[in-house]
């Protein structure tokens, strides 16, 4: 869990998650500006993997949002120097 980990808890994702789903927070985080706070602490303990943003390219979830919104995902990680292929391949291996 990333507050044991890193001392740090997503209280604005968990209350958007509460209020809205978890598809439509990630839709709301991703639509806008800049990027969240959360994303940064994440990108800052190279821990991209554990965002809404590399969650939604996952097969298991991609299919629950657009074309547009799956490439905004990829651009915003990869303009911070996280492989999404690499990562995604390394999710897929078994075990």
């Amino acid at each position: 869990m990333l507050a044991k980990d890193y001392g740090y808890r997503p209280a604005q994702f968990e209350r958007m998650v509460r209020e809205h789903g978890g598809v439509e927070a990630a839709r709301l985080l991703l639509r806008g500006a800049g990027t969240a706070g959360g994303f940064t602490v994440l990108w800052e303990k190279n821990q991209l993997g554990r965002s809404s943003e590399a969650v939604m390219l996952r097969e298991e979830y991609a299919e629950l949002f657009t074309p547009d919104e799956l490439l905004l995902a990829r651009r915003r990680l990869e303009e911070h120097g996280f492989d999404v292929d690499a990562h995604l391949r390394r999710i897929a291996e078994p075990g």
